[in-house]
């Protein structure tokens, strides 16, 4: 049982999207976090163990959604917001400054 002050501490989750609990079979493929600044990531390094380039159309596929939403959102149009993730990501792929640790980890079925 928790009392009110930890679940004040518990990280803020975003919610499942629609679709996945009424889903035959869904599986969680990808968590990113920014806690204290620093981006952490949890990922499946074997869900597309036949076909690692899948992962660029996954990564393609998440950019169109932020675009969409930005734009939803009146940010900006989804063309700028397209341009500017294009931008950040071909500029971030061209330098190794990212500082990465970790370790493969399991899965945690509910």
């Amino acid at each position: 049982m928790h009392d009110d002050d930890d679940l004040d501490d518990l990280p803020e989750e975003l919610e499942l999207p629609d679709g996945v609990v009424d889903a035959n079979e869904a599986v969680e493929v990808l968590r990113a976090w920014v806690a204290d600044g620093a981006l952490q990531v949890i990922f499946d390094p074997e869900t597309f163990r036949d076909d690692v380039s899948e992962w660029g159309r996954l990564l393609s596929d998440v950019a169109q959604h932020v675009a969409n939403a930005v734009e939803m959102d009146g940010q900006m149009t989804r063309a700028e917001a397209n341009s500017k993730i294009q931008d950040a990501f071909d500029h971030n792929m061209q330098t190794n400054e990212v500082a990465m640790s970790g370790r493969i980890k399991g899965r945690t079925e509910h």
